[in-house]
């Protein structure tokens, strides 16, 4: 029972102004992290959903823990919830300004989705 994490993340807010000779990379997902776990209660009642979270990733690549916070919640709080939990374990490449790592925000939507064999077996 896991969520799948997309990899793609937005930088949260208006965008740090960008100087073209610095140039403004957002921070990014590392490929390959434990999964979430999914909320037993959903899984087994086949519930799909998204949660964004708005969070600040440090220089290091390290989510700052008291920055986290739901931006836009899945209607489910078990999920929110399971997002919160799981937000500081996720690992970044950190935003970077020209050759600098830098702290900061980041929405990251986490995707609860079911394998393609249980979703295909409650389709009507």
């Amino acid at each position: 029972m896991i969520a799948s994490f997309l990899l793609l993340a937005a930088c949260a807010g208006d965008p740090p102004p960008t100087d073209p000779a610095e140039g403004f990379v957002p921070a990014v997902p590392i490929e390959g992290q434990d999964p979430i776990p999914y909320p037993a209660e959903l899984f087994s009642g086949r519930v799909e959903g998204e949660v964004m979270l708005y969070l600040v990733v440090d220089s290091t690549g390290s989510v700052i823990r008291d920055s986290t916070r739901v931006e836009s919640s899945s209607g489910h709080n078990a999920f929110d919830a399971a997002a919160l939990q799981a937000a500081p374990t996720l690992r970044f490449t950190p935003a970077r300004r020209g050759d600098t790592a830098i702290t900061a925000p980041i929405k990251v939507p986490i995707r609860f989705t079911l394998p393609d064999s249980l979703r295909d077996a409650s389709a009507p």
